[in-house]
C-alpha cells in the first residue's frame, strides 16, 4: 500500500515537446521509427485550422520532416467520429502497393486542433518508385512452407484479385492460402517489391502471416494465433512514450475480450469504477489480441477511451512482472500467481485480479494476498493532480467577497461538486490550550454546529480533527495549513466521516482567522485539474506485485519490522526494473516521489526505526536495495541475476523477518558467488552489519521496535566507495 508523504507542491509548466519513441521495424531493423505525439497538458499539437482532417494531418507530417512524396503516399483508411473528436486512420500506399506494417493515427476536435499522431512512414523516394521482385507468388509460398515447416507441395492457384493471389485450401488448413504483393521499406531508403503470405492451419488453429522479400527469403513470421500486442507506458507517462509492444504468446486467452476486461492465465485486468470487485460494463470488443488505445492526455484517466489504456496497460505490466519474477524463481512452486499451473507445482486458479481505476478511493494502490490457490486483489486508484482541484469562495465580510482561496480536498469524508457547501465559518475552540487544531472534543460546538469548521493543521490526525468537528455538528470543515502556503490532500482513513473537508495554505487561513462573520462556499474546481492514473505507473505496480511475491515467498509479512520490510522490498522491486532511485514520481506528480527522499544516499538507518509508521521505516530497506543493486551494478550483475539472488533469498527467509533475516538470506542465495561482501557492503551501510538485531515488542502501551545498529562487516570484507 501507498501512503502519502507531506509536501508543498507548486504548478508545474506544460511543455509542448513531442514524445518520441524509435522502434526498429521487423522486417529492415531500424529502417522506420514510430513516433507517437500527444497533445501534452490537455493544448494541442496545431493551431485551430477549417482544412479538412486529413489535410491538417498531411501538413503536420510535411511540417516535422516528411516530404511531400511521403505524404503523397498517404490512403484515408477511416474517419470515425467520437465526441467532438474525429479519429483518422491512414496507410500508406506507392506503386499500386501497401507499404508493408505502416500506419497513422490521428486524432483532430472541432476546432481542427490536432490533438494526438502516431505514425511510422517510410520515405517514399522521388517518382515514388518500388522495385521489381524476382520471384513470384508460388515461390513466396513455398518459402513460407518451409519456413513453418508445413508439409506438401504448393498448392494450386485458384484466383488473382488486385494484388492478392488466393492458393487451394489443402488438407489440414482452415482456410486456403493468400499472397498480397506488398511494397517493403529497405535499409538503403528504397522500396522493393516483397509478399506477405497468409497460412491458416486445423491443427492448434495455427494462423500466420509470413513476410518474404523479392528474392524468395523468409525475413518475418507473424504468429497471429494467441498473440496479442498492447499500447502502453512501460514505465510511466513521464518516462517512457506509449509504444505497441507485442505480448510473447500465452498471455491472453483465447475468444473475444473487451477493451476494458482482459483475462489471460496470469492476470485478469479490468476496469472498476463502479467499486463493486467485478469488471465494469462497457468497451469494445477485442477479438485479434491487439489493445491499442492510445492514451489521450487532454482529459481525465476516466473520459473518453482513457479507461482502455488502464486497463491494457495493467494486463500488459501484470504479466511482464509476472515473467520477471518466473525467471528470478517466483514460480508455480513457490507460489506464484497463475490460473494453470501445467503440472508444475503449487496451486493454480489464483491469477492476479487486477483492477483498474478502482473507484473505491483516491491516492492509493493495494494487493491482497490469500493463500496459494485463491486469486489476489490488486486495487489501483487514480491519484489527485498536482494542482489544487478544489477551492474556497469567500463571500462575506464584504472586503472579501469574491475572494478565491486554492484548496485540496481530504482523502476521506464527503465529496462536493462544482455548486459546493456554503455556509458560515467558524474558528474551533478545543479548550486546551492550543486551542483550534481540534485534537480534543471541540469546546465551542454550540457555535460549530450546522457551521464550516475552520481547524488548524498540527499535533494530531486529519481524521481525528474532522471527526471531532463533526461530532460537534459541522457540515464541513476548512483546514489550514502550517507548513506553508500550499494544501495538500489530507491522507486518512474513517468511514464513519460524512461531511466534506479542504485545506487551504497558511497565510489564506490566517486571513480568514483574523475576519468575523466569515461565509463561503466550497467547491469543486469545474473543470477539475486532471488526475494521474497508478495503472499507468511501473512502479506503483511493481510496487504492489512485490507484496504478493514476499507474501507467498516468505510468509506473513505483518507487523512493524516485517511490514516495513515489505514495503521497502516492494519498492526494491521498482527500483531495480526501472534503475531509478525514485518511486512514483508519476502518480504522486512530484519529481522527487512519495517517499521523503530518493534512495541514493539516504540519511537514515536501522537504529532510526522505531516502529511508528512501516512505509517511513520500510524506506530504510528501500535505500538498503537500492545500495545493493548499485553495488550489483558495479560487479557486472545484470537486473534479472539481482533479482534472482533477492528472491532465492527469501526462500532462506523465514516468516515475520527482520532486516537481519533478509541479509543472511540474500546472503545465502549468494553463496559461492564471489558478492557476498556486496552484500554485506549495502546491509552494514544502513546499521544492518555483524551484531545487528531487530525486534518487535509487545507491551500494555502496543507493539514497538528495538534496535541494535551495526555498521561492522565481516573480516574479509571492506567497504565500497
Amino acid at each position: 500500500m501507498y501512503r502519502n508523504k507531506i509536501l508543498t507542491v507548486g504548478l508545474l509548466s506544460a511543455s509542448l515537446a513531442l514524445a518520441v519513441h524509435a522502434a526498429g521495424n521487423p522486417v529492415t531493423p531500424g529502417v522506420l521509427t514510430t513516433r507517437t505525439a500527444l497533445a501534452p497538458g490537455g493544448r494541442a499539437l496545431t493551431l485551430p485550422s477549417q482544412a479538412a482532417p486529413a489535410a491538417i494531418a498531411a501538413t503536420y507530417l510535411r511540417q516535422h520532416g516528411h516530404s511531400d512524396t511521403t505524404v503523397a503516399s498517404l490512403k484515408l483508411r477511416s474517419d470515425s467520429r467520437h465526441d467532438d473528436r474525429r479519429h483518422l486512420r491512414m496507410t500508406q500506399e506507392v506503386g499500386g502497393l501497401m507499404v508493408y506494417d505502416t500506419y497513422v493515427k490521428a486524432t483532430i476536435n472541432r476546432r481542427g486542433e490536432l490533438l494526438g499522431m502516431i505514425e511510422n512512414l517510410a520515405p517514399v523516394p522521388a517518382g515514388g518508385g518500388v522495385t521489381r521482385a524476382a520471384v513470384g507468388e508460388a515461390t513466396a509460398l513455398a518459402a513460407a512452407f518451409r519456413e513453418l515447416k508445413i508439409a506438401g507441395a504448393v498448392p494450386q492457384v485458384v484466383t488473382r484479385r488486385g494484388n492478392t493471389t488466393s492458393f487451394a485450401k489443402a488438407r489440414g488448413f482452415y482456410a486456403a492460402p493468400t499472397v498480397t504483393r506488398v511494397a517493403l521499406p529497405m535499409p538503403d531508403g528504397t522500396l522493393s517489391t516483397g509478399f506477405l503470405v497468409e497460412t491458416w492451419r486445423l491443427s492448434g488453429n495455427l494462423l500466420h502471416e509470413t513476410v518474404v522479400d523479392g528474392n524468395g527469403r523468409v525475413i518475418e513470421v507473424v504468429k497471429r494465433t494467441n498473440t496479442d500486442s498492447y499500447n502502453v507506458f512501460t514505465v510511466d507517462p513521464t518516462a517512457t512514450p506509449q509504444a505497441i509492444v507485442a505480448g510473447p504468446g500465452g498471455w491472453l486467452f483465447g475468444g473475444t475480450h473487451r477493451s476494458i476486461d482482459i483475462a489471460g492465465n496470469n492476470a485478469h485486468a479490468y476496469l472498476d469504477a463502479v467499486n463493486d470487485s467485478v469488471p465494469d460494463a462497457g468497451g469494445t470488443s477485442v477479438a485479434d489480441g491487439n489493445f491499442l488505445t492510445a492514451f489521450d492526455t487532454g482529459i481525465q484517466p476516466s473520459a473518453g477511451e482513457n479507461p482502455n489504456v488502464a486497463v491494457q496497460n495493467l494486463f500488459y505490466l501484470n504479466n511482464v512482472i509476472h515473467d520477471r519474477l518466473y525467471l528470478a524463481g517466483f514460480d508455480e512452486a513457490a507460489g506464484n500467481f497463475q490460473e494453470d499451473n501445467f503440472g508444475l507445482g503449487g496451486r493454480g486458479s489464483d491469477s492476479v485480479n487486477a483492477e483498474a481505476q478502482d473507484g473505491g478511493g483516491t491516492d492509493n494502490a493495494n494487493f491482497a494476498t490469500p493463500r496459494d490457490g485463491n486469486n489476489p486483489r490488486m486495487q489501483m486508484y487514480l491519484w489527485s493532480s498536482p494542482l489544487p482541484d478544489h477551492e474556497v469562495l469567500i463571500n462575506a465580510p464584504a472586503e472579501l467577497a469574491g475572494t478565491s482561496y486554492a484548496a485540496r480536498r481530504a482523502a476521506f469524508g464527503g465529496s462536493l461538486d462544482a455548486t459546493g457547501l456554503t455556509d458560515d465559518v467558524v474558528l474551533v475552540n478545543d479548550g486546551t490550550g492550543t486551542t483550534t487544531d481540534a485534537c480534543e472534543p471541540i469546546a465551542n460546538a454550540a457555535d460549530v454546529a450546522d457551521k464550516v469548521a475552520l481547524i488548524d493543521r498540527g499535533t494530531c490526525t486529519f481524521v481525528i480533527k474532522v471527526k471531532n468537528a463533526q461530532n460537534a455538528g459541522a457540515v464541513g470543515v476548512i483546514m489550514v495549513n502550517n507548513q506553508g502556503n500550499n494544501p495538500i490532500v489530507m491522507g486518512g482513513t474513517d468511514a464513519t466521516i460524512t461531511i466534506p473537508a479542504v485545506m487551504i495554505g497558511q497565510s489564506n487561513g490566517g486571513i480568514l482567522k483574523a475576519a468575523t462573520g466569515v461565509n463561503a462556499t466550497l467547491r469543486l474546481l469545474d473543470p477539475a485539474p486532471i488526475m494521474q492514473d497508478s495503472a499507468l505507473d511501473s512502479d506503483i505496480v511493481w510496487h504492489e506485485y512485490g507484496h504478493g511475491l514476499t507474501w507467498r515467498m516468505i510468509g506473513h509479512m505483518s507487523g512493524p519490522l516485517s511490514g516495513a520490510i515489505g514495503e521497502g522490498m516492494s519498492d526494491v522491486l521498482a527500483i531495480i526494473i526501472n534503475d531509478d532511485d525514485v518511486v512514483a514520481e508519476y502518480s504522486f506528480a512530484d519529481p522527487g516521489g512519495i517517499r521523503s527522499a530518493p534512495y541514493a544516499n539516504y540519511s537514515r538507518t536501522y537504529g532510526d526505526i522505531v516502529g511508528a509508521e512501516v512505509h517511513f521505516d520500510g524506506e530504510v530497506y528501500g535505500a538498503i536495495g537500492w545500495r545493493l543493486w548499485k553495488n550489483f551494478q558495479g560487479a557486472g550483475v545484470s537486473k534479472d541475476d539481482t533479482l534472482a539472488f533477492i528472491v532465492d533469498g527469501m526462500n532462506y527467509t523465514q516468516a515475520y523477518p527482520s532486516f537481519e533475516n533478509m541479509r543472511d538470506g540474500i546472503l545465502a542465495a549468494t553463496a559461492g558467488s564471489g558478492h557476498e561482501c556486496l552484500v554485506w557492503d549495502a546491509f552494514a551501510d544502513y546499521g544492518v552489519g555483524v551484531g545487528a538485531r531487530g525486534k518487535a515488542k509487545s507491551s500494555a502501551l502496543g507493539v514497538s521496535v528495538i534496535v541494535t545498529e551495526s555498521f561492522a562487516l565481516p573480516a574479509g570484507c571492506t567497504a565500497i566507495p
